[in-house]
């Protein structure tokens, strides 16, 4: 397979957490809370079935899903992301974990579809072009009337842009062309600037959503604390004010069509 490094130390997360909560104006709950719940929720309505998790990273829908839903699937490429998950879930017989990509899964197993596809906070790491490709391959991937969520980055409008995880002057002075994220993302060894990240607006990540999807609802969550709004706005170059009522991240759920 073609090596994938995922450039961040996932030991900084914690902190980086702290900043977020769960409710809008709060400083309490954790800030992935809505987001989780919509996927216990659909796991439940699922539980005698099959889901994949997509870039399942440290695991965490994972483990929580396994313990839910008959069969479960986690593909992660970064092996050392593989390696924790697998050890996360080693005393869970319904749950395999593969250190592939969605091509590779697909390739090797033709015509394998779930009734639940996550894929939860990765198109904004990847490359535009595939992006593009593993939305497609969440279609290939669901079946006919089931559910695929997918979560990414959230933004204003007029904040939405490529940039880099490591920012030290500004939305408007770090963001780089399309171009330019797609080279730094697609070479993973040369990553110094940490994570390349794409902040999008909700218009802009409900349009990449392939036509085989009809989108049943959008959310927002990881709101910012008060404490750090200040912050943020000055990071995505806009009033605080403006982010009062504005998640970091948002999801959306979708139905695979039938025809």
């Amino acid at each position: 397979m073609t090596e994938y490094v995922y450039n961040d130390n996932d030991s900084t997360m914690p902190a980086l957490s702290a900043k977020f909560a769960s409710r809008v104006g709060d400083s309490s709950g954790h800030h992935e809370e809505a987001f989780h719940s919509m996927l216990e929720l659909l796991a439940h309505a699922i539980s005698a079935g099959a889901m994949i998790d997509v870039g399942c990273g440290m695991g965490r829908t994972t483990a929580a899903c396994a313990g839910i839903v008959n069969e479960v699937v986690a593909l992660e490429p970064d092996e050392a992301r593989c390696n924790y998950t697998r050890d996360l879930v080693r005393d869970k017989p319904n749950a395999t974990v593969l250190q592939q990509t969605t091509q590779q899964f697909i390739a090797e197993n033709p015509g394998k579809q779930f009734d639940l596809v996550v894929l939860g906070m990765v198109i904004q790491h990847l490359p535009t072009h595939l992006c593009d490709a593993v939305l497609a391959d969440l279609a290939t991937l669901c079946k006919p009337g089931g559910l695929t969520v997918v979560a990414t980055t959230h933004a204003l409008e007029k904040a939405r842009c490529f940039t880099h995880q490591h920012v030290t002057e500004g939305r408007l002075l770090s963001q780089i062309s399309r171009e330019a994220f797609d080279a730094y993302a697609a070479d993973t060894d040369h990553q110094d600037k940490g994570l390349p990240v794409r902040r999008f607006s909700r218009s802009e990540f409900e349009s990449v959503i392939p036509d085989a999807f009809e989108i049943v609802h959008w959310g927002q969550y990881s709101y910012f604390r008060p404490e750090h709004i200040e912050h943020f706005a000055w990071l995505h170059s806009v009033e605080p004010h403006e982010l009062a009522n504005t998640g970091n991240s948002q999801y959306l759920v979708l139905r695979r069509k039938r025809s």
